[in-house]
């Protein structure tokens, strides 16, 4: 299988503009997928060092750069580039005379590319979008993704074989969107590293963390108004101020100083200035003790398409309060969803404040049976079995 990454390595630092989710779905399916027997290229233009495979672990993955990227580009001169990105993957392709089965693309960028070699080495092409465009803009008012974008993204799904989804209400989106039939949409969820994220001592969490007698409101992603991270501060704003609590936003860098910016102004004229504090760009070996420390993780976005964040959290046996977002009503259903997720029906930063408030005054630590219930179909090898058994049946059904 040939897998297309061209505007992100997934061995990229995480949580930087990016390296998120996708990079983590990328390293864990094509290793489970490796493990099952199955031999997987990851071709991307984000690094520096020219088109030699990389061997990704101990895996057999390779990591095959083809282009080198201009430090900074932007989407928008990726997508000048997309057939002479693609005219590089079909060079190396012939010259290594390797063969693919199918070509997977992430992210409408790649998905561009990947049309081109569809039709050029008549392969299968499956595209996974990992956020939609239309989605972006329609939740979230903040958000201004290019009316190209748009486009793209619904010429792609009615050509490619078929969409890959991460969760049943991004399903529904690119069925109602593209108006493609449920059997072209697999639901084909992520997986979470179990060995990585696991609960940790919650003292000892809390004292590395910085929040040692506190009531702690965890939110970790990018700084972006998608993100909704306004709601948080607002909802924080209508607790007991004699509640000894803090919030803490795990996630941003130096280039997102005006929006860090405008939210401790939200925060001052909002009276809680002093509980909100921001810990920027945080190694991805440290999450654990994050979400560890924290009594309750809050996903105040507009929109998620899966919401790893999620995963990360109940894995480390932190409750999560959202709204019905990605992967998370889903996370919610049956007997161990209602301990492990508190779903927030509106935006009203009172419902929020509330459901906050009573997660963390509660027996917030969630028990081993708890976790491993909710999180049992989220493991890499169910997902790439999932992936595979769909491609058996879109070559059933004669797609």
């Amino acid at each position: 299988m040939a897998f297309l990454s061209v505007h992100s390595s997934p061995l990229g630092p995480m949580g930087t503009r990016d390296t998120g989710g996708m990079s983590a779905y990328l390293l864990g399916l094509s290793q489970a997928l490796d493990e099952m027997g199955h031999s997987v290229d990851i071709f991307t233009g984000a690094e520096l060092n020219g088109e030699t495979p990389q061997q990704i672990g101990s895996s057999a993955v390779r990591l095959i750069t083809i282009k080198k990227k201009r430090s900074g580009a932007s989407r928008e001169e990726l997508y000048s580039n997309a057939s002479q990105l693609a005219a590089q993957i079909g060079a190396f392709i012939r010259r290594s005379q390797v063969s693919y089965d199918l070509i997977f693309s992430h992210y409408w960028l790649s998905g561009l590319a990947g049309r081109t070699l569809n039709r050029d080495l008549k392969l299968p092409h499956l595209v996974m979008f990992h956020t939609l465009g239309r989605a972006k803009n329609e939740s979230c008012s903040g958000e201004h993704e290019p009316m190209l974008r748009l486009e793209e993204e619904n010429k792609l799904a009615a050509g490619c074989d078929m969409v890959v989804t991460a969760s049943r209400l991004e399903q529904e989106k690119v069925c109602s969107y593209f108006s493609l039939p449920k059997e072209r949409v697999a639901v084909i969820g992520s997986g979470i590293n179990r060995a990585h994220f696991t609960p940790l001592e919650r003292k000892r969490a809390r004292e590395k963390a910085g929040v040692s007698g506190y009531k702690v409101m965890l939110a970790v992603g990018r700084i972006e108004p998608v993100k909704g991270f306004e709601l948080l501060i607002e909802a924080a704003a209508l607790l007991p101020l004699e509640d000894p609590f803090r919030v803490i936003i795990v996630g941003g860098d130096s280039a997102d100083a005006a929006k860090i910016a405008a939210l401790k102004e939200l925060a001052a004229s909002r009276g809680v200035s002093d509980r909100l504090h921001f810990t920027g760009r945080i190694e991805h070996k440290e999450l654990p003790i994050y979400y560890s420390a924290a009594d309750v993780t809050v996903i105040p976005s507009f929109y998620e398409s899966f919401s790893m964040v999620a995963l990360e959290s109940i894995a480390c046996g932190t409750p999560v309060v959202s709204g019905p977002v990605g992967v998370i009503p889903e996370l919610a259903e049956g007997e161990a969803g209602e301990q492990v997720v508190k779903l927030v029906g509106d935006r009203s930063p009172a419902a929020w404040a509330a459901a906050i408030r009573k997660v963390y005054l509660g027996e917030n630590r969630l028990v081993p049976v708890s976790i491993d219930s909710c999180l049992a179909p989220y493991n890499w090898h169910s997902v790439a079995e999932k992936l595979v058994q769909s491609l058996k049946f879109q070559q059933l059904s004669g797609r």
